[in-house]
Order: structure tokens, then C-alpha cells, then sequence
């Protein structure tokens, strides 16, 4: 999360998950993290996600 922060500083947005899907969230009760550890979230459950392609 430290790294985000230094990329885009406090008031950024990350590209792959804008504000606008995190208030959503909070609005629905689905998160109660602040901005930025949501976005660490959803990287890390996306790197999670992701299956090796066969050689």
C-alpha cells in the first residue's frame, strides 16, 4: 500500500480501480477499508486470480 500511495499520492486514483468503484462499495457496505487499501486488495485478490499459461 506504501508503494500506491508513493505512485499516486493520498488524493490519486488508480487506473484499474477508480474512486468512484470504491465508494460504491462503501455505500453498499461491501468494504469498510479506506480507498487505498481496497485498491491493495483487489491487486492482490487479481494476482491471486491469475493462471500460468502452459509452455
Amino acid at each position: 500500500m506504501d508503494r500506491l500511495l508513493q505512485l499516486y499520492g493520498p488524493w490519486g486514483e488508480h487506473p484499474d480501480h477508480p474512486v468512484d468503484g470504491w465508494k460504491a462499495e462503501v455505500a453498499n457496505d461491501d468494504t469498510r477499508l479506506g480507498y487505498w487499501a481496497w485498491v491493495a486488495s483487489r491487486a492482490d485478490d487479481a494476482q491471486d486470480q491469475v493462471t500460468p499459461r502452459p509452455n
